[in-house]
């Protein structure tokens, strides 16, 4: 597990901007530990995102400006995440041993390889993986490669210009989920085999981790907008009222998938014992505003920008330093203030005037203990593809509700048992245990549903577990509630804040 090291300079504010909802959390270190002092979660706004890509920088940047001012979060220091299955390539692949310099070399070949898009037009990083286990002996080596799209990298950029944040770092998500959930986590996976899986509104992320080292990525097309598509087919009503019957009353009946048997789990492999974890600390005020040191950040060839004149911190394993897309070149254009010094200067310049508020719902959590609506977010407005459609509430029983999205969570199910009965053909072992976390993560026994067909242990994540909550008003079960939805932005939020 990884502990609290030198930080980079103070409060970070972790932004996770998803198809669905935009996440953000403040947090800084403490004498105690890693301390979150604000999170909020916020609607993406309609058309602002298509196909999981930005198609409207402004639109959403204002958004996030606003979920920020509406969070308690003043802090401009960010450190994001890209995503998306068609322009966003994070793998492990395996090469020859070679030295850095030649692996450089090699990696410019392995790109056409390994991504659907040209090689002039991506960003790339990559790092070798050095697991704890490996023979010396080994003629080949394992690399985590992670290749985006320039023209994606650009529009996050913007958008995080447009919203008055300094951008520090570009992650990936698998890496930010692990630091959150494994790295520091109280969630029980320090070490042994861990699979995260990651329900998002488009696409389920699932990555299994070998003593805490990303050893298999691999995202799934099943997700929360699948179910909440068939709740709308299934009983003819808009897709908003699907959203907000899914979130509200949808739960796996166990009792009506027929007569109960044993465990399918992994073909060769017994299953394992359940998991219990305790929940996060609740402090009772905030602390006290601490000047920080303006460190700044200098361009690291092969690994983005860090601090200066510092080796990257190495993660819990340390085998993988923090790991971000490069951001040092090829940077979109900024406004005149934003002109860049060096390759690109991640300085924003002069606060932006605060926008207006904008029409959204908006649940938030900040050091004053705040707090928007007492339930999760309602989604985005629906498509024009829901005009004409009742709208009136919706009056079915759940087991009317878990007859229509049965089939959805079955093929969700089927593709990761697959890709886990893959994994385990390739690493001769399946994990000792499965993280679930993302909004639908919070259906009422999806955790058991799993469990029962996998025949591996399956929790529900905490990302605040290990961590102070600084609130004078939420509860630690309220907490508990909503901290599925927050990994990745909480990973992000703490990666200079963690070390060897």
């Amino acid at each position: 597990m990884g502990l609290l090291g030198e930080s980079s300079g103070g409060p970070t504010v972790g932004v996770d901007i998803g198809s669905s909802l935009i996440k953000v959390v403040e947090a800084r270190p403490g004498k105690d530990g890693i301390q979150i002092t604000a999170l909020g979660v916020a609607p993406t706004p309609t058309g602002a995102i298509e196909n999981e890509v930005i198609v409207d920088p402004q639109a959403l940047g204002r958004a996030l400006r606003q979920l920020l001012l509406e969070s308690g979060i003043s802090c401009k220091r960010s450190v994001s995440s890209v995503s998306g299955q068609s322009s966003v390539i994070v793998r492990i692949i395996e090469v020859p041993k070679m030295t850095k310099p030649e692996l450089a070399e090699t990696m410019k070949w392995e790109i056409e390889r390994h991504v659907p898009f040209a090689a002039n037009e991506v960003m790339m990083d990559f790092q070798p993986v050095e697991r704890p286990a490996a023979s010396p002996d080994d003629q080949n080596m394992e690399v985590l490669l992670a290749v985006a799209q320039q023209e994606v990298v650009n529009r996050h950029m913007e958008t995080l210009f447009a919203a008055g944040l300094e951008p520090s770092a570009i992650d990936v998500e698998p890496l930010a989920v692990s630091r959150a959930l494994i790295e520091v986590g109280g969630n029980g996976a320090g070490e042994g085999t861990v699979a995260i899986v990651n329900v998002g509104a488009m696409a389920t992320e699932l990555a299994v981790y070998q003593e805490g080292l990303l050893a298999f990525p691999r995202t799934l097309p099943i997700a929360g907008d699948a179910i909440t598509r068939a709740l709308s087919d299934g009983l003819n009503i808009s897709v908003q009222q699907a959203e907000r019957l899914k979130r509200e009353r949808a739960v796996v009946l166990l009792d009506r998938l027929g007569e109960a048997g044993p465990p399918v789990g992994i073909p060769g492999v017994e299953p394992l014992a359940d998991l219990a974890a305790p929940g996060p600390t609740i402090g009772v005020s905030a602390p006290a505003e601490e000047e920080s040191p303006d460190v700044g950040f200098d361009f690291i060839p092969g690994l983005g920008y860090g601090p200066p004149a510092e080796e990257p911190k190495a993660g819990a394993g340390g085998g993988v330093p923090d790991f971000d897309i490069d951001i040092g070149a090829a940077a979109p254009e900024a406004p005149e203030a934003l002109k860049p010094v060096i390759d690109f200067d991640l300085s924003v310049g002069e606060e932006s005037p605060a926008m207006a508020p904008e029409p959204e719902q908006v649940l938030s959590v900040s050091a004053a203990g705040d707090m928007g609506e007492a339930s999760l977010p309602v989604p985005a407005p629906p498509s024009p593809s829901d005009e004409g459609r009742p709208e009136e509430p919706v009056d079915v029983s759940q087991e009317v509700i878990f007859d229509n999205i049965a089939p959805v969570l079955n093929d969700l199910t089927v593709e990761i048992r697959r890709s886990l009965e893959y994994y385990a053909s390739r690493f001769r072992g399946q994990p000792d245990r499965i993280l679930l976390c993302g909004g639908t993560a919070k259906i009422k026994d999806l955790d058991k549903l799993l469990q029962n067909d996998l025949g591996i242990p399956v929790a529900v994540a905490n990302p605040l577990q290990g961590m102070t909550v600084f609130s004078r008003s939420l509860s630690e079960g309220y907490l508990e509630e909503v901290a599925a939805i927050f990994p990745v932005s909480v990973g992000l939020a703490i990666r200079d804040m963690i070390g060897e």
